[in-house]
């Protein structure tokens, strides 16, 4: 543990006001099987007296905070004022939070939550939802959770058991409004942050994790109160009847997508369930196909972890786990999306318009550069889109095609118009399923607990529930249209108030993009850390993408991806030749385009701007044809 030692000395000078054992052993990036050591060695200090202890929180003793006293604990030089962040290596753990720290500062990312809202968030945890009248009680439904193998909270479960000749669809989505207070310290914070952003070893929380990890997460063999989504097949297959409810759910099992994939092949009754539901998952898909949904994705690129180390990058497989989860949230999204616009309600919806005219002519002749002759028209469909993933499928270079394709659609946002959806080729789309990490859905969720609750008076059972038939809902006719404005919001901290859904649509809008941006710069920070452990080494590249301020690479093994500058190509001029999209050196005739090799020697990474360095060794080879058109 010396290491880890010093590296949380580091740290410490770094917080003068201290942290608490949890969130420095997050910093530095402890894993969770060495916690308790962590802890232990945290309490061992203080006990000697070198570490001072104030309300919970942790701080270096008087004398060490100078540095200068004698039987300091040892310690690594920190960067000279006014230097780079990256400039002096350090352990991992260290260099991990050094590099946290700048990219929070970046992106306006919080560092905890602030005491108030923490009390607040102990008294809504001493609520007890499940004990609420006209909840459905479901616990006897054998629901189970497929999340990812580190999820730091779990917003959703599902479960598929016999009706009548077809099956029962459950997607069960942990009850957040019941514990959150609209305007309430807990719900504005939640709405400055707009959803959780996730790195590597750190997570920014949407919520305290005292909801978001624990008591609102769907636990297994924990009872839970949630808001279901019951929807019926028939034995064809087709949806019929859909029903709404705020229920209670008890977690049978919770599996990673890893431990569903190895129990699709199961010979078992979990197994055997897993391979109804992606059945169903697949007739889902297919019905998606047929209505003009885009269905190409290009996988993640995750560290590739041994032990707290990360030794590489490569993409996430895509397993027939995630299709299954992937298919049922977007049904039950697309079904409380029918039934708000069925009852003229006001929607915060998902909206992904048409791509832009100008956009799809680029893309158009990028392809045509490479042999692809695609003529989508004056209005693409989400079908030219699909056959065009089709062709290039299988080609080397399909991957920086597929960016490409991507590149040229309208990014996804928020609207409380209904502008479509390109990508799944639908309307009526909204986000009902993740309230945990975006505020959005929460939005949705009280939407429908309100309708839920109006249902309920009316009732003579007094459930909370109501049901409809399933699928896009006839033209609304008198009972109430839909109000384009919505109801009042909190406002954020500061702010004005209350917001109306326009406002809030565009401000979680912004603060998904900038957590989506905080989150690939959080890869790059990993993909720096690792450079700086492998400087000097030479290592065979791939040209991902040229650009007129040089190439985008990627190292051969290890997945690493960085950027040469064009200034490091050599010693002559390089010329953008936009019609080739390459490089070309006017003396050599140097070409450097997409797809090209070559051999380089990483030099380093600077944390504070993430930047790696590489030197090139060896140029392309002349006779290697890659990339021509």
């Amino acid at each position: 543990m010396r290491d880890i030692e010093r590296s949380l000395v580091d740290l410490l000078k770094t917080r003068p006001a201290g942290l608490g054992i949890q969130e420095a052993a997050r910093l530095l990036g402890v894993p969770r099987h060495r916690y308790r050591s962590f802890r232990r060695l945290v309490l061992r200090l203080h006990r000697e007296g070198r570490l001072e202890k104030q309300r919970e929180r942790f701080l270096l003793g008087a004398t060490r905070r100078g540095g200068g006293a004698a039987g300091a604990m040892p310690r690594r030089r920190g960067p000279r004022p006014g230097a780079h962040v990256g400039e002096t290596p350090g352990s991992v753990e260290t260099e991990r939070a050094l590099g946290m720290a700048q990219l929070r500062r970046d992106f306006g990312l919080p560092d905890g939550f602030d005491a108030p809202v923490l009390e607040e968030a102990r008294r809504l945890a001493r609520r007890d939802p499940a004990s609420m009248p006209g909840r459905l009680d479901l616990r006897g439904v054998p629901a189970i959770t497929i999340d990812p193998a580190d999820a730091r909270d779990h917003d959703d479960a599902v479960s598929l058991e016999p009706a009548g000749d077809g099956l029962r669809l459950g997607v069960h989505i942990a009850d957040v409004a019941a514990y959150v207070e609209p305007g309430g310290l807990v719900d504005r914070e939640a709405f400055a942050r707009g959803n959780s952003t996730y790195f590597h070893v750190d997570t920014v929380p949407m919520l305290p994790p005292l909801l978001s990890g624990r008591l609102c997460s769907l636990h297994e063999a924990s009872d839970r109160p949630a808001v279901s989504v019951l929807l019926d097949f028939d034995a064809a297959g087709r949806a019929t009847r859909c029903a709404f409810a705020e229920t209670l759910v008890r977690v049978e099992r919770s599996l990673s997508y890893e431990e569903a994939e190895a129990e699709l092949a199961a010979d078992s009754p979990l197994g055997e369930r897993l391979r109804a539901m992606r059945d169903l998952a697949a007739r889902l898909r297919a019905a998606r196909e047929e209505q003009g949904a885009v269905q190409f994705e290009l996988p993640e690129i995750r560290p590739v972890d041994d032990g707290g180390i990360v030794e590489g990058f490569a993409p996430a497989a895509l397993l027939g786990s995630h299709r299954i989860i992937e298919e049922f949230m977007l049904a039950a999204n697309h079904e409380v999306g029918w039934l708000l616009r069925e009852r003229g309600l006001p929607r915060l919806l998902r909206v992904h318009e048409r791509p832009e005219a100008e956009d799809v002519a680029a893309l158009a002749a990028h392809l045509l550069r490479r042999g692809i002759d695609w003529r989508p028209g004056a209005a693409p469909r989400g079908a030219d889109y699909q056959d065009l993933a089709r062709r290039v499928a299988g080609r080397p270079d399909a991957e920086r095609l597929l960016v490409r394709m991507l590149r040229s659609m309208m990014k996804a946002r928020y609207s409380p118009k209904d502008l479509g959806h390109f990508g799944l080729g639908w309307r009526d789309y909204l986000h009902f399923t993740s309230p945990i990490r975006r505020y959005a859905d929460l939005v949705t969720h009280r939407q429908l607990k309100t309708e839920l609750g109006s249902e309920a008076e009316r009732r003579e059972d007094g459930r909370r529930f109501l049901e409809r038939d399933a699928g896009a809902p006839a033209p609304a006719r008198g009972r109430r249209g839909e109000r384009s404005a919505g109801p009042a919001l909190p406002a954020p901290p500061a702010g004005p108030g209350p917001l109306g859904l326009a406002e809030v649509a565009a401000a979680v809008s912004e603060r998904e993009l900038n957590s989506l941006q905080a989150e690939r710069e959080g890869l790059r920070l990993e993909m720096a850390l690792w450079a700086r452990r492998h400087a000097g080494e030479r290592h065979g590249a791939a040209v991902l993408e040229a650009f007129p301020t040089g190439l985008l690479l990627r190292l051969d093994g290890c997945g690493v991806e960085g950027f040469l500058p064009v200034s490091w190509l050599g010693r002559e001029y390089f010329a953008w030749h936009e019609e080739r999209e390459e490089l070309r050196g006017e003396r050599t005739g140097t070409a450097w385009r997409s797809g090209r090799r070559l051999v380089v020697t990483v030099l380093g990474a600077n944390l504070a701007s993430r930047r790696l360095d590489f030197f090139l060794e060896e140029g392309p080879d002349p006779n290697d044809t890659r990339g021509e058109s």
